[in-house]
């Protein structure tokens, strides 16, 4: 069995998901250390020496490999751990990257080249999908097109030599949410229910949301279930949403049972998203597992993650079949919690 010494110095949300699953489903032996899941600039800059402080503080014995995630400074943990660990061998799974992450304010540069530092330092960088790996290439190399004063050639095949994608274990839904149906037992149609499972801000596309909304909720006969964590500042174009569909909506709020969330996610018959960014999307691969047909963007992580025969969907133009349901499992089989979680212990092990 292998020893694995996990640092995650941003613990919450997708993270901390990732975290508990992979940790479920591996056949390595865990210990982790982790940090809250907030001040994410400051996590980058500093959590690095926080965390190894705690594994002097905790008297953790050396491991066998090191692995850490994408808000973890590698270099700079590398350099705080004990001299004679120094030349573990360590993992940097990248949950997002800095440069293609959108912002409404200018960018700082320093967390994408922290970023870079991160992949080119570590044994292995494994990014959670395609698009992850190719947006940082190309936000890296275009970062370092606008440098007058840099040596740094040849980083694309630099960092891919040092890369791979392996998808985020995701458990799939209790077996008897799996098959959905949007009649009743007399075989008329009803209502088509639309999950939107993001996170409540800015860059989850609420204000799309709602402008989809407006454009189809009485003419296809659409009922909502609004999911995701919310926060303190809650956008304002999901207040107005709240307050004109309110007739629509089976429901609204962040639901803290899991058993809970699988049952809504069981009574609807697509998962939307209007997100401006998705490097994975656990909430959109919940849904398909659990037989949501996807109302998606052909763009980000999404195009991925969908079959040819699933892309460009939408309940105006497509009936629900048992058949695109089904080749939406088989392609995403191996973000199912035991295969990814195999594939990303085979990886670690690849390292030692």
């Amino acid at each position: 069995m292998v020893h694995i010494l996990a640092f995650e110095s941003f613990d919450g949300g997708s993270h901390k998901q990732f975290r508990k699953t992979l940790t479920k489903y591996s056949a390595h032996e865990w210990v982790w250390i982790t940090r809250p899941a907030r001040s994410w600039k400051w996590r980058m800059a500093i959590s690095a020496q926080e965390m190894v402080d705690a594994v002097f503080a905790q008297g953790i014995a050396m491991p066998d490999v090191i692995f850490c995630t994408s808000l973890t400074d590698v270099a700079a943990l590398r350099s705080a751990l004990p001299k004679e660990w120094r030349t573990l061998p360590v993992v940097l799974y990248m949950h997002e990257n800095q440069v293609a992450y959108p912002t409404h304010d200018a960018r700082d540069a320093s967390f994408a080249f922290t970023n870079l530092q991160s992949v080119l330092t570590a044994d292995l960088a494994i990014f959670n999908s395609k698009w992850n790996l190719d947006s940082f290439i190309a936000g890296i190399e275009s970062l370092l097109e606008k440098s007058w004063d840099t040596t740094l050639k040849d980083i694309e095949n630099r960092i891919r030599a040092n890369a791979t994608v392996a998808w985020v274990p995701v458990e799939m839904p209790p077996e008897d949410l799996r098959v959905l149906h949007n009649t009743d037992n007399g075989g008329r149609s009803i209502a088509t229910r639309i999950a939107w499972p993001h996170r409540w801000e800015h860059d989850k596309g609420p204000e799309l949301l709602l402008k989809l909304a407006r454009e189809h909720t009485t003419k296809q006969n659409l009922r909502w279930i609004i999911l995701g964590e919310q926060f303190s500042e809650i956008p304002e174009s999901l207040k107005v949403f709240q307050d004109e569909f309110q007739d629509h909506i089976d429901h609204m709020g962040y639901v803290e049972s899991k058993e809970e969330y699988w049952m809504w996610l069981g009574k609807a018959d697509w998962v939307l998203s209007t997100a401006d960014h998705e490097f994975f999307g656990i909430a959109v691969v919940e849904a398909l597992f659990a037989g949501c047909l996807p109302w998606l963007p052909e763009k980000l992580s999404y195009r991925e993650l969908l079959p040819a025969c699933a892309r460009g969907l939408t309940p105006m133009l497509t009936s629900k079949t048992a058949s695109i349901t089904s080749d939406i499992h088989e392609h995403l089989h191996m973000a199912q919690a035991i295969p990814a979680t195999k594939r990303i212990d085979s990886l670690i092990l690849s390292v030692i």
